[in-house]
């Protein structure tokens, strides 16, 4: 009472705070009238200002940029390049492709040649675009006139890299620190222009419109976890322009390699088209005799092109990981058609053959140049510019089936529990061996990289080692350990407390969603995903408010404040503190994935994962997919990021700011 007392307030308003349970406590924020409003917005500890009507905050459609007025005043940034993004930012839409389009030479490329460049002294928050390389969902957003039209895609971008190269937001919430969250957001319905994007996937994470943590878990599991231990696979499949259930692809009958054009076109003259033919061994593709003799496929009335194109009317089952085959006198085994021609021999499902007259050099057939040379090993026409219409080979297709994929710093993206580190130390160095420095070879300054896994394994050798004929021994017990020492146990303690939404219902209800730790979960990943609400309505359709969020750190403890329209409509029961963090691996496989924010949405997670083999979709949903794969419907004008605590007399001046600037 007697703090009460010394804050000299006559009138104090009791108000019930019905969160988890009933409970009193004293309100100061809505004592009396607040007339100090000067017409300006409050800056005091703003670090981060998205402003849509500001132009310099805008490029297209694609990029958003924070106003270079505002910055963290511990941030830093040097000039520096993240050499191996191209590992994960076609993931996400920062690095673009058509995978329909593009040669495997292309993608290898793209794969691990891509680079970004950050500017030192650039505290910016960049946000881009979100997109993808799968064709599975779409993404539908647009700025116009100033404000952005969120329909489906939303923005995403990190703000930290590895330490003393790139941090612009804090990630950190120390005791007492607060953030608060300013949205300029108006909820309304829009005609939709696509039936695949994530909210037709995951109806309940629809109305996400910010988060913040990592974008998705550790994507190399799919490598360090090819026996699928988790039991992650599911068994859905999909034509190659079909929506994806669950977005689960059996990787067992799945027919891959043949995304060409469905209706590709013949001339007599020249080949317009490119043709990307099945190349895996023939009767795989083709039905066999039994099934001709039950009349399980039907021949008669097909067209032998589009029987062969459209693939057999009973595909086979196959498996992506077989090896392929050249598809051996494919037209070298051809006769002799009309002057300057040769006769293509055509297969269709029945096995049977339609001849075409192609224009070709008559050396192709029994000359020094083979066509399945000229249309390469998988026949894919890599490029038609340039090419003539006569006497032009096509360069034949890169085969990446078995390549080894590295790191900059030398480390196979398939090899899991790896660490390296550079040191100075002498007593390292100087280690009395061959290869040691002495004084005499020592440069004043010389690093060395040290390396090597992480122990996983944990067997008894005594057992394992027994000395009879099954038992393992020095020759054999390290196919043991290095099977254990692959395994990657960290995907679910990369995501707690890792992954934290903001949403709006249908309802008009304001509030959270959380992913935590939960040792008493059913679930594999020992997880519990946490929300709440306020009341409905709060938010009302097809108007603009001013949404405030207050984060409050208390210990290992938080609490979350909402204000609508300067309004506090929520208060959130105690929370695990945000632990926002890197994942469990080496930093160069997980460039640009930790620390990241997403404006109008939530994140895909895993959902449009892209490995080696580009042309395969995901097969698992992993929970940030799962719970966090959504976006906002409506319009959003401004985002603000503070980093202090603000005061309630700082949340209405901004509310009024807000309606003042656009005149609500």
């Amino acid at each position: 009472m007697s703090n009460l007392k010394q804050n000299n307030y006559n009138n104090l308003k009791l108000r019930i705070n019905k969160d988890e349970y009933w409970d009193f406590f004293i309100n100061k924020d809505s004592f009396g009238a607040y007339n100090g409003y000067d017409g300006k917005l409050v800056d005091r500890c703003l670090i981060s200002y998205i402003d849509s009507s500001d132009e310099d905050c805008v490029s297209g459609d694609t990029w958003l940029f924070s106003k270079s007025g505002y910055s963290w005043e511990s941030a830093y940034t040097i000039d520096n390049t993240l050499s191996n993004i191209g590992y994960t930012g076609i993931d996400n839409g920062l690095i673009t492709y058509r995978k329909d389009r593009i040669s495997n030479k292309d993608f290898y490329k793209i794969f691990t040649e891509s680079k970004y460049d950050i500017e030192g002294g650039d505290n910016r928050l960049k946000l881009h675009a979100v997109s993808g390389t799968t064709q599975l969902y779409d993404y539908p957003l647009s700025v116009k006139d100033g404000v952005i039209e969120l329909n489906g895609g939303f923005y995403q971008g990190f703000f930290k890299t590895k330490c003393d190269e790139y941090y612009i937001l804090p990630s950190l919430l120390d005791n007492d620190d607060s953030w608060e969250l300013e949205f300029e957001i108006n909820k309304c319905e829009m005609e939709k222009v696509s039936d695949k994007t994530l909210n037709d996937k995951y109806p309940n994470n629809k109305g996400i419109f910010f988060y913040i943590g990592t974008r998705a878990e550790n994507k190399w599991v799919y490598l360090y976890d090819e026996e699928d231990r988790y039991g992650m696979e599911s068994c859905f499949t999909l034509s190659y322009d079909d929506y994806i259930e669950d977005a689960h692809v059996d990787k067992k009958t799945y027919i891959i390699g043949n995304f060409g054009d469905v209706e590709p076109e013949y001339y007599e003259d020249d080949i317009d088209n490119y043709l990307n033919f099945n190349y895996y061994p023939e009767e795989l593709y083709h039905p066999s005799e039994e099934e001709l003799m039950s009349d399980e496929v039907d021949c008669e009335g097909d067209s032998l092109l589009d029987d062969y194109i459209d693939m057999p009317s009973k595909p086979r089952v196959i498996d992506e990981s077989l090896p392929h085959e050249t598809l051996d006198g494919w037209c070298c085994n051809c006769e002799t058609g009309k002057k300057g021609t040769v006769q293509v021999a055509f297969f269709n499902a029945c096995g049977c053959l339609q001849f075409k007259n192609v224009r070709r050099k008559t050396a192709l057939c029994g000359g020094e140049v083979s066509c399945s040379d000229i249309f390469g090993e998988d026949l894919y026409i890599d490029d038609f510019d340039g090419l003539e219409e006569e006497g032009s080979y096509f360069e034949p297709e890169l085969d990446i089936s078995d390549f080894e994929y590295e790191t900059t710093t030398g480390f196979n993206l398939r090899s899991a529990n790896d660490y390296y580190f550079f040191t100075d130390n002498k007593f390292m160095l100087f280690d009395r061996t061959k290869k040691g420095y002495t004084v005499s070879t020592w440069s004043e300054g010389t690093k060395m990289m040290y390396y090597g896994k992480r122990d996983k394994f944990k067997g008894n050798l005594f057992i394992l080692m027994n000395r009879t004929k099954t038992g393992y021994t020095v020759n054999n017990i390290n196919e043991l350990r290095d099977k254990a020492n692959n395994v990657y146990d960290s995907t679910f303690s990369d995501i707690y407390e890792n992954a934290f939404a903001l949403r709006i219902t249908d309802d008009g209800e304001v509030g959270y969603r959380y992913l935590v730790k939960d040792c008493d979960a059913d679930n594999v990943g020992k997880y519990s995903v946490l929300e709440g609400y306020s009341f409905k309505n709060v938010i009302s359709d097809c108007e603009w408010h001013t949404v405030h969020v207050r984060i409050a750190a208390m210990f290992d403890k938080m609490k979350l404040y909402f204000y609508v329209d300067g309004k506090l409509v929520y208060v959130t029961k105690e929370l695990p503190k945000l632990n926002l963090h890197e994942l469990d691996d080496l930093y160069e496989k997980q460039e640009g994935v930790p620390f990241n924010i997403s404006l109008g949405g939530g994140t895909q997670g895993l959902a449009e994962t892209v490995l080696y083999n580009y042309m395969l979709n995901p097969t698992r949903v992993y929970p940030l997919e799962e719970n966090f794969a959504g976006s906002f419907i409506g319009y959003m004008r401004s985002f603000k990021f503070y980093n202090c605590k603000m005061d309630y007399t700082d949340i209405v001046n901004n509310y009024r700011f807000e309606r003042n600037q656009y005149s609500i």
